[in-house]
């Protein structure tokens, strides 16, 4: 089979397995358009519960559509007792305005990830450094296994909806490769929060600009290019920017993205709607790592098909690249044991995420599902 042939055959694959895991629909309203409450009543004499659901990502991003499935769901199962409006693309919140804006009100529920407010959840933060997440399900998996087992009081002003990770590993650049430690001297790459703190350990100049001006400055040339998962590659159109795309799981970071409500909005809620969204959690967790997987995967076969290289590591460069890396899991033990937190906590939790990763890993493997290492 040729390799466009055998391209052609896995995106297929891909769209199989994601209709079959994630399911065709839409979600709730029309992702990007906000919808207000249908007028009438649900089943019976109770009164409907209107709620205000905000997603910063475009509105035919996985992420965004899974997040309508979800809310879609609720109504469902609750009979038409909650509704919702909901809107993608950032026109209620953006991405880093999230946190404040559920806690204060401004809507019910929101999706951002925590590197859009750094400081404000430092325990988790500890999934985001670049401890070498092969793929998002993964880390997706062992989110789930860290939060069940630490539950950090810093989610206490609100309730999580579902909690899942982006890998972010895959370096693209607009005009040089980049094959070897060496490369990425004199390079400015966009990174936010603690990838832009792995980005400077490899030797280049990070740069904390939105996703979406990163299109426009590699094409200028005002950056070179960007850490990332690769799935922005093709929601973000950045394969057409992108002539290398590297493969770099040993120093995988991840983006812990979250679906948080307001804490009173939660309380207010009747226990049976509660444990609606509770039942959902896991599933959705599940259905948004594999779907960031799949993304990540087309991402990266987009820009082989228009022309761009696809670059692997050896063994002996990917180690040279976690040992650079080193120093940012320092900083931050350093950092929150300066905050008071427990140090032999810390070490027990990077140990704990090092074990859930070899099983996981695993997993992944004995499972089949897809990654970037599929490529």
């Amino acid at each position: 089979m040729s390799k466009k042939s055998s391209i052609g055959f896995m995106s297929l694959v891909l769209v199989v397995v994601l209709m079959f895991f994630c399911g065709c629909s839409n979600g709730a309203g029309t992702p990007g358009s906000v919808e207000g409450p249908e007028q009438g009543s649900a089943e019976g004499s109770e009164e409907v519960i209107y709620l205000t659901a905000s997603c910063y990502l475009p509105p035919a991003h996985v992420a965004s559509e899974l997040m309508g499935e979800m809310l879609e769901e609720v109504e469902r199962k609750s009979d038409g007792r909650v509704q919702f409006t909901y809107a993608a693309g950032g026109s209620i919140l953006t991405a880093p305005q999230t946190a404040d804006g559920v806690e204060q009100g401004l809507a019910d529920i929101g999706l951002s990830h925590i590197s859009y407010t750094p400081g404000r959840f430092p325990v988790t933060e500890i999934l985001v450094l670049p401890v070498g997440y092969s793929s998002s399900w993964v880390g997706t998996r062992i989110t789930q296994d860290f939060l069940a087992k630490y539950q950090p009081k810093e989610w206490d002003n609100f309730q999580l909806l579902a909690c899942w990770g982006g890998s972010t590993a895959s370096v693209n650049t607009a005009s040089t490769p980049i094959r070897t430690l060496e490369d990425f001297k004199g390079k400015s790459m966009r990174g936010a929060g603690e990838i832009a703190d792995a980005l400077k350990a490899l030797g280049s100049t990070p740069r904390d600009i939105p996703m979406a001006e990163v299109y426009e400055g590699m094409s200028k040339g005002t950056i070179d290019g960007f850490l990332a998962s690769s799935e922005v590659l093709k929601s973000f159109k950045l394969a057409d920017v992108t002539k290398y795309a590297t493969y770099c799981p040993s120093i995988g970071n991840q983006y812990v993205f979250y679906i948080a409500m307001n804490k009173d909005k939660w309380a207010a809620l009747p226990e049976d709607i509660q444990q609606i969204f509770l039942d959902l959690r896991e599933e959705y967790e599940v259905k948004m790592g594999l779907g960031w997987n799949i993304m990540n995967v087309e991402g990266f076969q987009l820009t082989i098909e228009q022309g761009g290289e696809y670059i692997t590591l050896s063994d002996e460069e990917a180690a040279r690249w976690r040992e650079a890396v080193q120093p940012v899991l320092d900083d931050y033990t350093a950092r929150l044991v300066s905050q008071g937190f427990d140090e032999q906590e810390i070490l027990e939790q990077f140990a704990f995420i090092q074990e859930r990763m070899e099983y996981w890993d695993k997993v992944q493997i004995e499972e089949g599902i897809p990654s970037e290492a599929d490529i």
